[in-house]
């Protein structure tokens, strides 16, 4: 693909299209020294294989998709926040993860939330991507071409960015991530997520994509259409470091 120069947002643009935004000139991440924490586990929930999280702290990890992103990002809330912001950026999710979200912010744990989803999978599937508008509302959330799975939480008690190869749902097959706690990880990500947000907000009549597809999930298009690709209950993984 031809990669053009950067445009007056900073964002690289490929054959015409956006690819990534972010604000000012590209820069190295030149973060102080953390403590780094190893973790792999099997069947741990996610507060039990990520743990405390100290500023400073950076945690790196396998699983076995016992649990989900949005496991991971409960926690990540518990332990920073009440009251917290949370930016998630993910290629898709479904209906009990929106529902869960919901909840969190319905009972105080979360001031505000707000998605970065793929608009492709997000246009596609209006059974689920209506759930979702349904529980957030429409303004909760923005489509791009994306496949980035980062969630970002700032609260009361400090702030964390997580990248992993999970989706919101779980999925069990062999996941990784990776968080760090304070510092400038999170405040890149948060950066790098607030001006995709703005761009997508004006360009490509986002709100008028996200209604029509919550309009289609009312008319009840394609509600039998989507089908699970595999049976979660079905696997079970023989790979089992650090299994209690």
């Amino acid at each position: 693909m031809r990669r053009q120069p950067a445009n007056e947002h900073g964002a690289f643009m490929t054959d015409g299209k956006q690819a990534v935004a972010v604000k000012g000139r590209p820069r190295a991440l030149r973060d102080t020294p953390r403590q780094v924490r190893v973790v792999a586990h099997r069947t741990g929930t996610a507060a039990a294989v990520i743990g405390a999280l100290r500023p400073g702290d950076r945690i790196t990890g396998v699983t076995a998709g016992q649990f989900s992103a949005i496991d991971a990002m409960e926690h990540l809330i518990a332990e920073l926040g009440p009251e917290a912001v949370v930016r998630v950026s993910t290629w898709t999710t479904g209906l009990y993860d929106a529902q869960r979200a919901a909840d969190m912010r319905l009972e105080g744990r979360v001031k505000e939330v707000r998605f970065i989803v793929d608009r492709g999978t997000f246009e596609k599937s209006p059974r689920y991507a209506g759930g979702l508008i349904e529980r957030l509302g429409v303004d909760s959330f923005r489509c791009l071409s994306v496949h980035a799975k980062v969630i970002i939480v700032s609260g009361a008690n400090g702030s964390a960015a997580m990248r992993t190869s999970m989706n919101l749902n779980k999925n069990l097959r062999t996941e990784q991530f990776d968080i760090d706690v304070g510092g400038e990880v999170p405040a890149f990500y948060s950066e790098w997520f607030d001006t995709l947000w703005d761009e997508a907000g004006r360009s490509n009549n986002n709100r008028e994509i996200i209604q029509a597809v919550f309009d289609r999930f009312k008319a009840g298009e394609d509600l039998g259409a989507d089908k699970p690709a595999f049976d979660e209950g079905a696997f079970e993984l023989p790979w089992a470091p650090g299994n209690a």
